[in-house]
């Protein structure tokens, strides 16, 4: 990234530019914003925070890796992904906890299939067991934490919240069902169709991480900061 030059046709260089700077950028944001927000939004605030602190130094490496040898393969996303989506679901789970009381249990059910959708995908890209059946198990935990996002004790503790609240657990959790879709269906043809890192899925990818984390990692600090302004 430092001190290496690159054409504005690099598109990949040019959206890894882009996802380091906004990512590193609001994860800043949404830190300071701990100093200006009560006191009880410091916990999903921070989670978001430090997702995406985590995706921007992700896309830092994934940058300088790019600049020298013009390709890329799935294995540093994965070690994002391993971090940043628990740490995604966990915020989402302390912000609707602070609508209302959610079990426990939700917490290390979504957290851990959030963990285990992440994996099944790298079992199946490490070729450990067939790529479609990796598919095939992270779409079913994706579907999972869906279903507690939409029917579960989350969705009963918003639905009594104020407005802010009601409006900031929607949209957070239409880009979970429409931007996290994104992911296996490009697994998929990376992995199991066999396109590979081509440059046009890494600028895919890179797109879904952008609306996927960044989008509402700010939501969650828009909502926070109804509270206090």
């Amino acid at each position: 990234m430092f001190g290496t030059s690159f054409q504005s046709g690099d598109l990949v260089s040019t959206s890894y530019e882009v996802a380091t700077t906004a990512m590193l950028a609001a994860g800043v944001l949404t830190l300071l914003g701990l100093s200006w927000v009560g006191e009880r939004w410091r916990v999903p605030l921070a989670l978001s925070g430090v997702a995406l602190l985590a995706a921007g130094f992700h896309y830092l490496g994934s940058s300088q890796t790019w600049f020298v040898t013009q390709k890329m393969a799935a294995g540093p996303r994965f070690a994002a992904w391993f971090v940043v989506q628990p740490l995604q679901v966990a915020s989402i789970y302390f912000l609707a906890q602070l609508a209302g009381p959610v079990p426990v249990g939700v917490f290390w059910r979504t957290t851990a299939a959030a963990l285990l959708m992440v994996l099944c995908r790298f079992l199946g890209d490490a070729r450990i067991f067939d790529p479609t059946l990796g598919v095939l198990l992270s779409i079913a935990f994706w579907l999972y934490i869906l279903g507690e996002l939409y029917f579960g004790a989350m969705s009963e503790a918003v639905r009594k919240s104020s407005r802010p609240m009601r409006l900031g657990y929607f949209w957070i959790r239409l880009i979970l069902t429409i931007g996290w879709a994104a992911v296996p269906m490009l697994h998929f043809v990376d992995a199991v169709i066999g396109a590979g890192h081509a440059p046009v899925i890494v600028l895919l990818y890179t797109l879904a991480d952008f609306v996927n984390l960044l989008t509402v990692s700010l939501i969650v600090l828009a909502v926070a900061s109804q509270e206090r302004f």
